[in-house]
């Protein structure tokens, strides 16, 4: 069928970012942890030059191979030419604060927020707000 997709996706031998950081946290160096946030901006550089917003960037989408980190899941992609996307299903540490004041809003400054928190996660290997309910009701 000529409107079949497939994706094929790089093995990741360390998982994603969250569970790498949770195993190895200790014996990462700054050298290690800056790498790690370099290969995420240059990941975030790349599709924001192609005009793609992730739209659901956290630490469980950023898959770890070989000390490589790489953005994965695409699944809430959109094109930047649209303002308006609809509903944002990401991780709510990880939503720009401004996305509850219009949430038919998303743009590139909402990934770099995402990106922010994912920094300080890498910094302090401990996910964000964790002793927070991030529950809306």
């Amino acid at each position: 069928d000529d409107n079949e997709y497939h994706i094929i996706l790089q093995y990741a031998d360390n998982g994603n970012l969250r569970d790498y950081l949770e195993k190895n946290f200790t014996k990462l160096c700054w050298q290690n942890k800056l790498e790690i946030a370099k290969d995420i901006a240059n990941g975030l550089s790349f599709i924001h030059d192609k005009d793609i917003i992730h739209r659901d960037l956290h630490s469980k989408n950023i898959l770890i191979h070989k000390g490589q980190a790489k953005i994965a899941d695409f699944g809430c992609s959109a094109d930047t030419k649209n303002n308006e996307y609809g509903d944002v299903n990401g991780l709510l540490p990880y939503i720009e604060p401004q996305y509850f004041m219009n949430t038919k809003y998303y743009d590139k400054k909402s990934d770099i927020y995402s990106f922010g928190i994912i920094l300080w996660e890498i910094s302090s290997g401990k996910p964000p707000f964790q002793s927070l309910n991030n529950d809306i009701r």
